[in-house]
């Protein structure tokens, strides 16, 4: 998703309280009365002497206890009342969805004005392949990882996780900063804090094997989750998402910081006073291995 420019809509559009923010690192939705913190990376000697908000937090970084900024005195609590009781499928989520889908429409008629220019793809053995399963061109903004790999092996596509695109070049009608991809990599940042170190190499991207290709690709590898620690770590960002997303359809918790981790992912979430309780596992397990019925 790339990043909106910060305007908000003008008064009486379904969004006019919605808006783009940016931080460091990554955009972000915004609301009225919520912000960003807008610090800068910082030395470990900052961190452990100072609270103000422009030298101690690290965006997309999880706060650690003493080394954030103080609460104003305003009276507030952290999290105030976003949450107050627990809330099938909350009215909020429909909300959300409905400016995802905007964003979506957006983004896909960004794509329909894009120009497919003819790209190469090499692979890791220095095959060069140029045309799909029916003889057409590859294009920019059109052949995704997953066609490249049906050309060598239908097996190969389903199998693979994510692959890693290690680009020549980008056609000219691709901007990275409206991709959001000038800033650190997110993805990265997580994985770090998880203990995944990463050493990739310059324009080397995960690239999701359903997303369109932006230039030509001087190697393209495709990762399957058994073989590969990136592939792991691609999908276990998702299934933080997904369980993410399960906590706020039966509890209606609002999600904090999810990452993956070296060997699996996690998602922390807020609850107010609350709290998962034994039978709350007792009934994801029986949800879990419940059969189906045609």
């Amino acid at each position: 998703m790339g990043k909106g420019d910060g305007k908000k809509e003008k008064k009486g559009s379904p969004s006019e309280t919605i808006g783009w923010g940016a931080t460091p690192k990554f955009a972000v939705l915004k609301y009225p009365g919520e912000t960003q913190p807008v610090g800068t990376l910082s030395t470990a000697a900052s961190h452990e002497t100072s609270n103000d908000a422009t030298t101690s937090l690290t965006p997309g970084r999880r706060v650690q206890a003493g080394r954030g900024p103080k609460m104003a005195s305003t009276g507030l609590a952290i999290g105030r009342d976003s949450f107050t009781v627990r809330v099938r499928d909350p009215a909020w989520l429909t909300s959300r969805a409905a400016v995802y889908d905007r964003i979506r429409a957006s983004r896909a008629a960004e794509l329909a004005l894009k120009t497919p220019t003819p790209i190469r793809v090499v692979m890791p053995d220095g095959k060069v392949l140029e045309q799909d399963q029916e003889g057409q061109n590859f294009r920019a903004w059109q052949t995704t990882p997953w066609d490249v790999a049906r050309v060598i092996a239908q097996g190969l596509a389903d199998a693979a996780t994510v692959a890693r695109v290690t680009y020549a070049d980008f056609v000219a009608d691709y901007d990275k900063a409206q991709d959001g991809m000038e800033v650190e990599d997110t993805l990265s940042a997580a994985m770090a804090d998880g203990g995944v170190e990463s050493d990739a190499q310059e324009n080397q991207l995960l690239w999701d094997m359903t997303r369109p290709l932006v230039g030509n690709v001087a190697k393209l590898e495709l990762l399957k989750f058994e073989d590969d620690q990136d592939a792991k770590t691609v999908f276990w960002h998702s299934s933080a998402h997904m369980m993410g997303e399960a906590l706020e359809h039966l509890y209606g918790c609002k999600l904090t910081i999810g990452p993956p981790l070296a060997g699996g992912f996690y998602y922390d979430s807020y609850m107010g006073k609350d709290a998962f309780r034994e039978e709350d596992c007792t009934l994801c397990v029986a949800v879990s291995i419940a059969p189906t019925t045609e």
